[in-house]
């Protein structure tokens, strides 16, 4: 389905208590008249500490136009970290910006609006903040929380965030760009966030934690070039999507995922790399899977995946058939549909590790008629796959794939490996069970905004 939510232009930035004291540029000002007053002449190097309090925000005015640098960026941040809370009817919003920072802020506001917008923003940053907007039982249209949009974005930053409970359709973040002009946000950094609880919509479309691009930019193959690093997602379930790339040439690397229903999912777009993530499931619970892909030319490599409970589009890991059979298509506007998909081609998956799964999906036993292309081209090598448990169903379910290299592969399973079914000559099958050292998971100490370090 294709997402939608309100211009944020008619929404406030702040309008907050009058008598607030606030430093800038490391000087007490007392007996500023508001704060929205003060934040009318940013210039490079200005840091603005907001003191502790409850914030109420009404229609107001932006933040356009800041112009800082990289040795001077324009700072507004708590002046005590978690202590300033934002109420009321949006958070904030920068348009045309560059080196500025937000940080330090909870947000509680309307989810009716966003948390923080960046519209047109370069080099911007959006660190250590805390979100958990308030959610209506009816939302009036989608409701996402922090947004990167405009042809002329790029090189943002969204790091060492949390992101609490979203219900109500729409992402806690997404990276776009503009959709009608068919340009990406360029090379934005999402790392050291921390996502718990979205919680699971019953296969509802449009409750993605994490996406980048969009429909028409993926199914265009435009690219982002988008680092999404050192996450950790715990009970991210939303839907069957927990990262949405509808973008070409991302990377995804380096993330923990922890009993997320859903899988990362490379939906729309080509040449992605999905790399050293690690994705388990600590609890028994269903449609818990691994990296799903449609597209051109992926490489999914050095990956971790235990206990992994997912079938089909939630399989841990899985090659779908698609729609179409070139690295673009011409379904965007108003032809493009939810089916609109690529059948995965010539994708690499190396040097991945599945401990007690469910099966892998390669291709679907019977003919999709909505997606009728099947994998092609794809090479499967140098993985391992490892049973410690008894488990009835087998390591793989093989379906119509085609051209499909699988080679150098490693198998190990307590119970006596199968000899009638395609899929086992893809592996030499151990005869004890291997050493192997699972990876280091991140933690609630690695993300958020107490997390240590700020590279």
């Amino acid at each position: 389905m294709r997402s939608r939510f309100l211009p944020f232009g008619f929404a406030c930035f702040l309008c907050l208590l009058f008598g607030a004291h606030v430093l800038t540029d490391h000087a007490l000002a007392d007996d500023t008249p508001s704060l929205s007053t003060l934040l009318r002449d940013l210039k490079q190097g200005t840091t603005v500490e907001v003191p502790d309090g409850t914030y109420t925000t009404k229609g107001c005015r932006t933040l356009q136009g800041l112009r800082g640098t990289k040795e001077k960026p324009i700072v507004i941040r708590a002046k005590n970290r978690g202590k300033v809370v934002i109420v009321g009817e949006s958070g904030f919003i920068l348009r045309d910006c560059e080196y500025a920072v937000i940080e330090g802020f909870v947000f509680e506001n309307d989810a009716d609006q966003q948390c923080v917008m960046l519209d047109n923003c370069k080099y911007t940053r959006v660190t250590r903040n805390v979100f958990r907007p308030k959610e209506r039982a009816r939302p009036r249209h989608w409701e996402h929380w922090v947004t990167v949009d405009g042809a002329r974005s790029g090189y943002n930053r969204i790091d060492r965030n949390r992101f609490e409970r979203k219900v109500n359709r729409g992402s806690p973040l997404f990276v776009r760009g503009d959709d009608a002009a068919l340009v990406c946000s360029q090379r934005d950094r999402i790392d050291h966030n921390h996502f718990r609880d979205v919680i699971y919509a019953d296969r509802e479309n449009g409750h993605e934690t994490i996406r980048t691009g969009g429909n028409d930019l993926g199914a265009s193959g435009r690219s982002s070039f988008t680092t999404i690093e050192h996450n950790l997602l715990e009970r991210c379930s939303g839907e069957d999507e927990i990262i949405s790339i509808k973008s070409s040439d991302n990377i995804i690397r380096d993330n923990t995922l922890i009993n997320c229903r859903g899988a990362i999912c490379m939906r729309l777009g080509n040449r992605s790399v999905v790399s050293g993530n690690v994705i388990v499931a600590t609890e028994d619970a269903p449609g818990v899977g691994g990296i799903k892909l449609f597209g051109f030319e992926h490489q999914v490599t050095g990956n971790y995946f235990s206990g992994l409970t997912g079938t089909k589009h939630e399989a841990p890991f899985s090659l779908i058939p698609g729609m179409h059979d070139t690295p673009t298509t011409e379904n965007i506007g108003k032809k493009y549909d939810d089916m609109t998909a690529t059948a995965p081609t010539r994708c690499t998956i190396s040097g991945n590790t599945w401990v007690d799964c469910a099966p892998l999906q390669f291709g679907y036993e019977k003919e999709d008629k909505k997606w009728p292309l099947t994998p092609n081209a794809c090479v499967f090598t140098g993985n391992h796959v490892i049973r410690t448990r008894a488990n009835p169903k087998p390591m793989v379910n093989l379906g119509a794939v085609r051209d499909l290299q699988a080679k150098d592969n490693t198998a190990y399973s307590v119970q006596a490996s199968p000899q009638d079914a395609a899929w086992t000559s893809w592996f030499v099958w151990e005869r004890e069970k291997p050493i192997f050292k699972m990876p280091v998971q991140l933690t609630e100490a690695d993300v958020g905004p107490d997390a240590a370090g700020d590279d």
